[in-house]
């Protein structure tokens, strides 16, 4: 591959993953995974491919340590959720690169398919928003994965002028003189799923994050892993005493553990579903109509939320603060969890971390397997994604 693309890649790399690296080198871990990329949003013709993948051959030992790339090539088409990418190597040699690989392909498929560009003005427009609209809790940047890494600085400046505290890149940090933000990932659950039992990855990763971190970054655990957030969140809190705070990331796969959905109210009548609010919430609640995908959807849902929040206080947690992710550059669910505070008569989020300040075509990875080796993966992946083998995809390593 062409070493052109190589790179000083970790100042543009989310902290978590270079803090994931560190903790499963310290850990002696290295086992194969199967990633598989994805894009929600299409369907549209692919770009990038060629870039993405010379960057991660051209930044790791991947092909001499055994691993394989299959991929679509530029110029094909793709639907929505399809995996365009899969790669089978060490997690070592790929859990740094994530950041960088999926912003090119993010930034490449919007440039091509949306003629979409930065407005950094508008970019700080839309921070500004958010943090408004969160009163002026802390928000910090977590979209460096959904944009080249060559405009981070400056995409990260924006949004730390519109009013956010930080951003989780080394080099979207910079301009006010701090490091990267950001705890654990998905992925470190997910070996840790493997090692210790999926019941025990959120609590067993938490605990190595705590073993071997410096003892001055915050202590924050992602409880979503399982789709059991009220049962990880009191596993873990109980198991590190160090912790700070929860973060809760739910994909749009899952309903939250505890949460209503909308299928909770099928076939009941208006009186029925009243009361079973009353009862949920313990007190009487009016969501307005245009809210109620953000009180009983899929993801991040204020009922789920709810139900953590109560869960940690009824159990003596009351000090453990909330950290919400995903969907949160969305101003208008803020203000919908912001209203259902002031009528519950509960805080229900003390930070943000918000990536979708501009629109892009955001692609996502999975690890969906972890072995031993190449030939011994089994099937190990967070709770709502599975698996999604493409016939259509080639060998390229």
């Amino acid at each position: 591959m062409d070493m052109a693309n190589k790179l000083d890649f970790e100042k543009y790399t989310d902290k978590y993953f270079l803090r994931a690296y560190e903790i499963l080198q310290k850990e002696n871990l290295n086992p194969f995974v199967r990633a598989q990329i994805f894009v929600r949003k299409g369907p549209g013709i692919l770009a990038g491919m060629d870039e993405m993948i010379s960057f991660i051959c051209s930044n790791s030992d991947l092909e001499k340590n055994g691993g394989r790339i299959y991929a679509l090539s530029d110029g094909e088409s793709y639907d929505p959720l399809e995996t365009i990418l899969l790669i089978e190597a060490p997690i070592l040699d790929i859990i740094r690169l994530e950041t960088v690989y999926l912003g090119i392909i993010s930034s490449s498929l919007a440039i091509f398919n949306d003629n979409r560009k930065l407005d950094f003005e508008n970019i700080e427009k839309r921070m500004k928003s958010v943090v408004s609209a969160a009163g002026n809790r802390p928000v910090t940047y977590f979209g460096a994965r959904h944009w080249s890494y060559k405009n981070d600085a400056d995409i990260s400046k924006a949004a730390i002028s519109g009013g956010a505290v930080g951003a989780a890149t080394d080099i979207g940090a910079f301009c006010i003189s701090k490091e990267g933000s950001g705890t654990i990932p998905h992925a470190l659950e997910n070996i840790f799923a493997w090692k210790c039992g999926k019941e025990n990855a959120v609590k067993e990763a938490t605990i190595a994050f705590d073993r071997h971190m410096n003892e001055n970054i915050v202590r924050v655990a992602l409880i979503d892993y399982n789709n059991r957030e009220i049962d990880d969140a009191l596993q873990t809190v109980k198991s590190v005493p160090s912790l700070a705070a929860v973060r809760i990331d739910t994909c749009g796969e899952n309903v939250g553990q505890g949460a209503l959905s909308m299928m909770d109210f099928d076939g009941k009548s208006e009186n029925e579903i009243n009361q079973m609010l009353s009862a949920f919430f313990e007190k009487p609640v009016f969501v307005p109509k245009e809210d109620e995908k953000y009180w009983f959807g899929t993801g991040v849902s204020i009922s789920g939320v709810y139900a953590v929040r109560k869960a940690l206080n009824e159990n003596g947690f009351e000090k453990i603060q909330i950290m919400l992710s995903s969907g949160f550059g969305d101003v208008n669910k803020i203000e919908a969890f912001t209203k259902a505070e002031a009528m519950l008569g509960m805080k229900l989020f003390d930070s943000l971390g918000v990536g979708g300040i501009y629109e892009s075509r955001d692609a996502t990875m999975d690890i969906v397997a972890v072995g031993e080796s190449i030939d011994t993966l089994v099937p190990m992946a967070k709770v709502g994604r599975v698996y999604r083998p493409n016939p259509r995809l080639r060998r390229i390593i």
